[in-house]
C-alpha cells in the first residue's frame, strides 16, 4: 500500500486545457500542496498546463512512473490499464464514475477492469472516488479543489464516500485536529478498507484511523487486524437500515440484524464505533491527548455552575473525582480572598483572578499520581484579562504535555477564545463539559480494550466428531432438520437435553411417558410446526397415562387443521423440567463476519423483550461470560434479593460449544435453542427445544 502514498512520480490521466476540465484540478492540487515528485499530465488533446506539456497517451511518457491517477470516461479505463501494464505501472487510482454504481453496463466494465488488474498485477484504489491524499509529502489527488486546507496532523481517513470524506476534511481543518492521509475508496473493486487499515496501523504519521463504511468487505479480517492494533480505530458504519432479505425461520434470524453484529465485532476487538461525524470529532480530540490510563479526574473551573455540570457528567460516565491533595488545599487557602474558595474536587476558582494560581494548581495535579486526567473549564474571560488568561492557558497546556497527562480544555460560549486556543496553542477544544467528559470516556475505554489480542483459542471439543456423524445423513439438504435430529446434534455436542422419545401413535406415546416418568410434555413435530407454541402444538403438565392419551389426540387434531395437507408428523414425548430460568441460545452466519452466537432472555417473549447480546465465534470462557453480562437476564442469573445464583458456568460452556459447532460445521446456517432452562449453580442447564437449519 505504501506505493499509493509515497510515489516519486505520478501520471495524471484525463487532463486538458479546458478550464472546466476536472483533471486540471488534480495537477493544480499537486502543485498547491507542494508535491516534490515528478508530475506528467496526460490527455488525448495535448496542450499545456502550469508550464507542463500534456502528453497524448500514457505510452508517450518519457520515463516509467510509480503511480497513475485516472479521471477519464469509464469505457476507456480498461484500455488505460492495459497501457499501465505495458509500462510496468502497478499502482493506479481510478476516480472515474460510471461503473457498477451507475448501470448494468458499468458492472460489465468493472469486470473488464478486474480482469486487467489480475492480468497485469496492478493494485487499484477506486473506481468512483476522490482518490488519495498524503499531507506528509503533498500528494493530493482529488479532482476537487481543497478550499479549507487542513494542517498536517495525526488523523487518517478511509472513506467509502468522497463527499463524506471531503466534508470531514473541512471539519478537521476547522477544529485544528489536522490530517495525515485521506483515501476515498469508491467502489472498492480491488483495494479495500482492510488493505488500507493494515498500512495505516504501521504508518508513522498516522495516530488515529477513521473508517467511514457503507458496507464491510471482510468482517473477520477486519476483526483480526483490529485485535492487534496499537492505534485507535474509529468506525462509522452507515447504511444500517438494510436487514437480511432472508425469510426469518426462527427467533434467531429475526433478532440477528447486521448492525448488531457490527456492534459485537467492535466490542470484541476494541474498535470504537460512532454513529455520527460529530461523535468522531469529539472522540478524536480526546484520543490526540496522552493516553487516559485510569478513571480519576480533577476538574478546575472558573464557574461554579459549570463545575457542577462537569461533576454530573463525570458521574454519568463512571469517572471518579478524588479529593484534592493536602498541598493543593494549603495552596488555595493561602492565596484565596477571604477564604471563600472550598478546596474540593471539582475546584471552583471563579473568585480568584490570579492566573498564576491556576498554573500552580495544574502543576500539582500533574504531579499527583492519584489523578489520571484534568478538565480545565476556561472562561469566562473579560477583555481586560484576556492576555493573562491566554498566557495561563498556554502554561497549563505545556504542563500537561510535559507530564504526559491528558487535559480536556472546555471553552463555553466564546468562539474567539475557542479559535485562539485551538489554532494558536494547538490543543483540542470542547464546547461543553459533557462533551469533553464523553470524549475522555471514549479515550479511557479504548485504552482498556486496546490491542484485544488474538482471537480466542478455538480448540474443537472432542464431541464434534460424534456431532458430525449425526449431521452426515443431512449432507446436501437445505432447510430445517427434524426436531429429533436437532436434539441429537445438541446432545452429541455436549449440551444437556431432558429425556425424550419420538412417538408415532398414542400407544407409543404412552410407553414413552411411562419410561421417562411423569410429568411429561408432548410436542408436535413436523416441518410446518417450527413455532409449536403459535400452532398450539405443545401440551404441558401431563401427569397420567390418560392425560397423555388425550394430549396426543389433541395434537392430532392440530396437525389435521393447522399443517399443510399430507404433511407427515409425529409427537415428541419429553420429561418435564421444573425450576430454573429460561434463556435463548442462538447462532447464525453473517455474510461479512461469519458465525455469530446470540444469548438472551428466552421463552415465548424473546422477540418482545429483545434482551439479547451477540458475539462473533469463536468464544472462550471470558467472551461467553461477557455475552451473558451484557444482558438484563444475565444480572438475574447471578442471583440476589434472596435468590441463589444459577449455573453460569454451565451456561458459559453451552455458548462456547455452540460457537465451536458453528465454526467447525459450515453446513449449519442457523441454530435456535429456545428455551434453555438454567438451573441453580452446580445443576447445569437443559435445552428444552432445538431448531437447526442447514
Amino acid at each position: 500500500m505504501r506505493g499509493f502514498f509515497y510515489p516519486q512520480s505520478v501520471a495524471v490521466v484525463g487532463v486538458s486545457e479546458d478550464p472546466e476540465n476536472l483533471g486540471r484540478n488534480i495537477v493544480n492540487n499537486l502543485i498547491e500542496f507542494g508535491f516534490a515528485g515528478k508530475v506528467f499530465p496526460v490527455g488525448p488533446r495535448g496542450g499545456m498546463i502550469a508550464g507542463m506539456k500534456i502528453l497524448p497517451s500514457l505510452l508517450d511518457l518519457p520515463e516509467p512512473v510509480d503511480l497513475a491517477a485516472i479521471l477519464a470516461p469509464a469505457q476507456v479505463v480498461p484500455g488505460l490499464l492495459d497501457d499501465c501494464g505495458r509500462l510496468g505501472v502497478t499502482r493506479v487510482v481510478v476516480e472515474s464514475g460510471g461503473f457498477s454504481e451507475h448501470s448494468e453496463g458499468g458492472l460489465l466494465l468493472e469486470q473488464e477492469v478486474q480482469e486487467r488488474l489480475t492480468r497485469h498485477g496492478i493494485r487499484m484504489i477506486g473506481p468512483n472516488g476522490l482518490g488519495v491524499m498524503n499531507l506528509d509529502n503533498g500528494l493530493v489527488l482529488p479532482f476537487i479543489l481543497i478550499p479549507m486546507r487542513p494542517k498536517l496532523g495525526g488523523v487518517s481517513l478511509v472513506c467509502q464516500s468522497g463527499g463524506v470524506g471531503s466534508n470531514l476534511m473541512s471539519w478537521l481543518a476547522q477544529t485544528g485536529l489536522g490530517l495525515n492521509k485521506f483515501i476515498s475508496m469508491g467502489n472498492k473493486l480491488n483495494v479495500n478498507e482492510n488493505d488500507l487499515l493494515e498500512f495505516l496501523l504501521a504508518d508513522d504519521g498516522t495516530r488515529i484511523i477513521y473508517l467511514y463504511l457503507e458496507d464491510i468487505a471482510d468482517g473477520r479480517r477486519l476483526m483480526e487486524i483490529a485485535r492487534e492494533a496499537a492505534k485507535p480505530i474509529i468506525l462509522h458504519k452507515a447504511n444500517i437500515g438494510e436487514t437480511s432479505a432472508a425469510i426469518a425461520r426462527s427467533h434467531t434470524a429475526s433478532l440477528l440484524v447486521d448492525d448488531r453484529v457490527v456492534d459485537a465485532a467492535c466490542a470484541q476487538t476494541g474498535i470504537l464505533r460512532v454513529r455520527t461525524r460529530q461523535e468522531f470529532l469529539v472522540a478524536a480530540a480526546a484520543l490526540m491527548q496522552p493516553p487516559l490510563t485510569g478513571n480519576r479526574l480533577a476538574i478546575l473551573s472558573r464557574s461554579g455552575g459549570e463545575a457542577v455540570v462537569a461533576a454530573d457528567a463525570c458521574h454519568q460516565s463512571g469517572f471518579q473525582l478524588p479529593p484534592i491533595a493536602p498541598e493543593v488545599q494549603d495552596l488555595i487557602r493561602r492565596r484565596s480572598r477571604a477564604g471563600v474558595i472550598q478546596p474540593q474536587n471539582p475546584l471552583d476558582l471563579g473568585d480568584i483572578f490570579d492566573f498564576s494560581l491556576y498554573n500552580d494548581v495544574v502543576a500539582a495535579f500533574c504531579r499527583d499520581a492519584r489523578i489520571d486526567g484534568i478538565i480545565y473549564l476556561y472562561g469566562p474571560v473579560t477583555d481586560q484579562e484576556k492576555a493573562e488568561a491566554r498566557a495561563s492557558a498556554r502554561t497549563i497546556i505545556d504542563l500537561a504535555r510535559k507530564a504526559n497527562k491528558p487535559l480536556a480544555t472546555v471553552v463555553v460560549g466564546n468562539l474567539e477564545e475557542q479559535d485562539y486556543l485551538r489554532h494558536e496553542l494547538g490543543t483540542p477544544i470542547f464546547t461543553f463539559p459533557g462533551e469533553a467528559i464523553r470524549a475522555l470516556a471514549v479515550a479511557r475505554d479504548w485504552h482498556r480494550r486496546a490491542g484485544a489480542g488474538p482471537a480466542p483459542a478455538s480448540e474443537p471439543p472432542a464431541t464434534l466428531e460424534a456431532t458430525r456423524r449425526v449431521l452426515a445423513p443431512w449432507t446436501g439438504a437445505a432447510g430445517p432438520l427434524p426436531l429429533t435430529a436437532s436434539l441429537e446434534v445438541v446432545q452429541q455436542l455436549g449440551i444437556t437435553v431432558p429425556g425424550w422419545v419420538a412417538a408415532a401413535s398414542p400407544e407409543a406415546a404412552d410407553r414413552a411417558a411411562r419410561q421417562l416418568g411423569f410429568p411429561v410434555v408432548l410436542k408436535l413435530v413436523a416441518p410446518g410446526a417450527l413455532h409449536k407454541s403459535d400452532l398450539g402444538g405443545i401440551r404441558l403438565d401431563l401427569t397420567t397415562p390418560e392425560a397423555v392419551a388425550q394430549g396426543y389426540q389433541e395434537l392430532a387434531q392440530v396437525a389435521a387443521y393447522r399443517l399443510p395437507e399430507g404433511e407427515s408428523w409425529q409427537v415428541l414425548v419429553m420429561k418435564q423440567v421444573e425450576g430454573g430460568l429460561e434463556v435463548i441460545l442462538g447462532a447464525n452466519r453473517d455474510p461479512k463476519f461469519g458465525p455469530v452466537v446470540m444469548f438472551g432472555a428466552g421463552g415465548i417473549w424473546v422477540e418482545v423483550l429483545r434482551d439479547v447480546a451477540l458475539g462473533v465465534a469463536p468464544l472462550d470462557e471470558a467472551a461467553a461470560r461477557r455475552l451473558i453480562d451484557q444482558t438484563k437476564i444475565g444480572a438475574v442469573l447471578q442471583g440476589g434479593r434472596g435468590q441463589p445464583p444459577l449455573d453460569l458456568e454451565a451456561l458459559s460452556r453451552d455458548l462456547q460449544l455452540l460457537a465451536a459447532l458453528m465454526t467447525a460445521c459450515p453446513e449449519i446456517r442457523e441454530v435456535d435453542l429456545n428455551p434453555v432452562r438454567v438451573l441453580p449453580a452446580g445443576l447445569g442447564t437443559l435445552a428444552l427445544d432445538a431448531r437447526i437449519i442447514v
